[in-house]
């Protein structure tokens, strides 16, 4: 009995991967709640550490990989795969852009 039969494919990469984009997003917005209390400040500087040290430039590489993967790999609907592959990096560049 083999239980390591798993496939992964293409939506469920691109649907992971916006997840956590979300949810990295949403811890961080999150912890601005505790940006002026002096006994909690240290979970909006966890959250804020954390989003940019680690869960960005993870994002990133993600998004360069999952639209490289396309690129190489999907027959049909190319364009779509490669926009929803980038779209965590999309949607970064249009929250610096629009939010400052």
């Amino acid at each position: 009995m083999n239980l390591m039969n798993i496939t992964i494919t293409q939506k469920q990469l691109i649907i992971a991967n916006t997840l956590q984009f979300v949810l990295g997003l949403l811890f961080m917005r999150f912890s601005n709640i505790f940006r002026m209390n002096k006994d909690l400040h240290w979970i909006y500087s966890f959250g804020h550490s954390w989003y940019l040290m680690s869960a960005l430039p993870f994002f990133f590489w993600e998004s360069l990989i999952l639209g490289g993967y396309t690129i190489w790999k999907v027959k049909r609907n190319k364009i779509l795969y490669l926009f929803f592959s980038l779209f965590p990096l999309l949607l970064f560049l249009i929250i610096i852009f629009f939010a400052t």
